[in-house]
């Protein structure tokens, strides 16, 4: 544990907690499967074309491997992550209907424990 800092100043004395370190950051590589079916239900036959990611520390995106397919696959798509503990990944996907403007629906995706080098699977509905 780190030493607790203190001064004494005039009029009183000022003691301050070591900071905390933030985690560390390495690469992960992230692909799966996605669909559009459950945020645009039929009739809308949209098919996912892209999906991005955002890990506060990093984003990337990349297209779907096969953007004519309602179920498509995506990645690999590497990210900077914080390594060894918790945080949020943000998934947007990119969803486009014959005929249509381009939608997209975002998720959480909630991460643990992720080391450097790891492939993580998604299934993203």
């Amino acid at each position: 544990m780190a030493p607790m800092v203190t001064a004494v100043l005039a009029g009183g004395l000022l003691m301050a907690a070591p900071a905390s370190a933030a985690p560390p950051v390495g690469t992960v590589s992230f692909s799966g499967k996605v669909t559009c079916k459950s945020a645009f239900p039929a009739p809308n036959n949209s098919v996912p074309t892209r999906v991005s990611l955002d890990s506060d520390e990093d984003d990337a995106s990349g297209p779907t491997n096969n953007p004519t397919n309602r179920r498509a696959t995506f990645g690999p798509i590497s990210l900077d992550v914080p390594l060894d503990s918790k945080f949020s990944l943000t998934v947007d996907v990119t969803c486009k209907a014959p005929g249509k403007k381009a939608q997209q629906f975002t998720r959480t995706i909630a991460q643990d424990s992720l080391t450097e080098g790891d492939t993580v699977p998604l299934n993203i509905k």
